[in-house]
């Protein structure tokens, strides 16, 4: 019997025995199996599979797990390309008997909720492990709830799609949470605000953060000395920072807009400093941003580069800078904040649910949400609050240092002995 699995994260299958995966994400599940052997014989992955071009263009930053080696397997549930209609029409015929053989085979099903209905494939899998008496654990990464009038406001979508959204997609997806709470044993929501929603007071329904930093790479007291030692107190130009997928909802466009903002009102103030963002990571909106900077002449200080695999390097990279930026067009619960604390880098980022919610932390500033002014402003009044800047290094270190993933897999393998 396996620990069943069924995420819509994307795989792809190199041979029969070996498959590739989010290298953040193959940490994670390395964690994750050694606290899953109570419940199962090896952890089963059932998923969307990438396809060859995605897997070519984004290769340099995926990890590749050998079953041979290790009890991690993937069984693949449809192409990730698939258009929706034809998902809609077939998987009751291929992808959901995939899934029904997947939990038939597993004592845990671990999955969530589908946020397109037309494709519901994450569901299916706990409404089978219900019906099968399985043990069943809802996980929420996102409460997308009010990112339909996030992306209307954003002008992302018609005021048609807004409406079906706000009156079907939402309320069917709060279905979906209610039917979790209800007969899944246990929940894990991203999000306190969420938690409060649906499941106050109820003893099976939990917080989580979902971390993939270790201890070994949270900053040791010796670098966070030195960090600190180099706060911007002499004018030193002021190093911003963007680290994981290049797409559109992540809002880099609006960074490099506060960005230049910010550079603009330095030059023209005389000031003996600067600014600069540098973009970490590939997605489909790279090269029209990259083009976007060359025409506008903004390669002075705005530079990209390429994705840097998960792990000590990347760690190592992050602690140049001065300040993460976060501005998702719509909501977005990112690893990456918590990466960030791990390095003692202070964020600033839109007033989205999870940021604010994070703020508590004391390592998180919000603007408001599709502010670039006002982006550009905290960037400024930070970097002329040295003693600001500071405490936040230090409380951001600091919670890293007790949310690692070691610590929330435990706290996940107690709250699943209580509730399995």
């Amino acid at each position: 019997m396996k620990y069943l699995m069924v995420l819509p994260v994307q795989f792809y299958r190199v041979d029969n025995h070996r498959f590739a995966c989010e290298s953040a994400f193959a940490t994670h599940l390395r964690e994750l199996l050694p606290r899953t052997a109570e419940w199962g014989n090896g952890i089963l992955l059932c998923g969307p599979e990438m396809s060859s071009s995605t897997y070519n263009n984004n290769k340099s930053h995926l990890a590749v797990i050998d079953s041979r080696k290790e009890e991690l397997y993937y069984q693949k549930a449809f192409n990730a390309d698939i258009s929706r209609i034809k998902y809609f029409l077939l998987a009751p015929f291929t992808v959901w008997p995939k899934i029904w053989k997947a939990v038939k085979q597993s004592r845990v099903i671990h999955s969530g909720p589908s946020n397109d209905p037309l494709c519901p494939f994450e569901i299916i899998a706990l409404i089978m492990g219900t019906i099968s008496k399985k043990k069943t654990i809802f996980v929420i990464d996102i409460d997308h709830r009010k990112s339909a009038w996030m992306d209307y406001q954003s002008g992302r979508i018609s005021r048609k799609s807004y409406w079906l959204r706000k009156y079907l997609y939402d309320p069917l997806f709060s279905l979906q949470i209610i039917f979790a709470v209800r007969f899944c044993n246990l929940l894990l929501l991203k999000g306190q605000p969420l938690v409060d929603r649906f499941g106050k007071n109820k003893p099976h329904v939990k917080n989580f953060y979902d971390t993939a930093h270790n201890s070994s790479m949270v900053l040791s007291e010796a670098a966070l000395a030195s960090r600190i030692n180099q706060v911007n107190r002499n004018n030193r130009n002021i190093k911003l920072v963007y680290f994981g997928r290049v797409v559109a909802y992540k809002g880099i466009r609006d960074m490099i807009i506060a960005t230049h903002q910010l550079y603009d009102k330095l030059s023209k103030s005389k000031k003996k400093y600067s600014v600069s963002l540098c973009i970490i990571g590939s997605g489909d909106q790279k090269a029209e941003l990259q083009q976007w900077v060359t025409d506008q002449n903004m390669g002075k200080f705005i530079e990209f580069k390429d994705a840097i695999p998960y792990g000590s390097k990347l760690f190592e990279h992050l602690q140049q800078y001065d300040f993460l930026l976060a501005a998702p067009k719509h909501e977005d619960t990112p690893r990456s904040v918590f990466d960030a604390m791990a390095c003692a880098l202070p964020i600033i980022a839109y007033d989205t649910y999870y940021y604010v919610d994070l703020e508590k932390t004391g390592t998180v500033k919000t603007v408001p949400w599709n502010s670039v002014v006002a982006m550009s402003e905290k960037i400024e009044r930070l970097a002329n609050e040295p003693d600001t800047v500071i405490e936040m290094m230090k409380q951001g270190r600091e919670f890293a240092t007790n949310n690692t993933q070691e610590a929330w897999i435990e706290k996940r393998q107690a709250w699943c002995r209580e509730f399995l």
